[in-house]
């Protein structure tokens, strides 16, 4: 009884082994699916639009244009080199529409910073 227990034991873990990597494959799998495209290959989908403004406000990743009468704000967290810009400056952010309507900032550029 003992070794009949043991080997549905071995047998079950077996099973839940194989369960658990390819859950662990699929989950992977869609996680790749789930990654934004890389900026050049957005940049070439869609055109590239530009808007140039004064800086007032913003973060590390993030910042807020007057432009005009218009208040403008763009995020950019995957930008691998980060922008130097002041409050006040004059500030160029060039960018494109992606498919789900948001903005997929490629450069953020100051007039003032030499």
């Amino acid at each position: 009884m003992k070794k009949t227990f043991a080997a549905f034991i071995a047998l079950g873990t077996l099973m839940c082994t194989g369960c658990i990597s390819d859950n662990q494959q699929q989950a992977s799998e869609e996680r790749e699916n789930l990654q934004p495209a890389p900026i050049e290959e957005v940049a070439e989908a869609n055109e590239v639009q530009e808007v140039t403004g004064v800086a007032f406000d913003g973060a590390m990743n993030s910042i807020y244009l007057k432009v005009g009468d218009d208040t403008v704000a763009f995020s950019y967290p995957d930008l691998t080199e980060r922008p130097a810009w002041e409050i006040n400056d004059t500030v160029t952010v060039r960018y494109v529409e992606t498919a789900t309507g948001e903005d997929s900032v490629i450069q953020v550029r100051s007039h003032d910073i030499s």
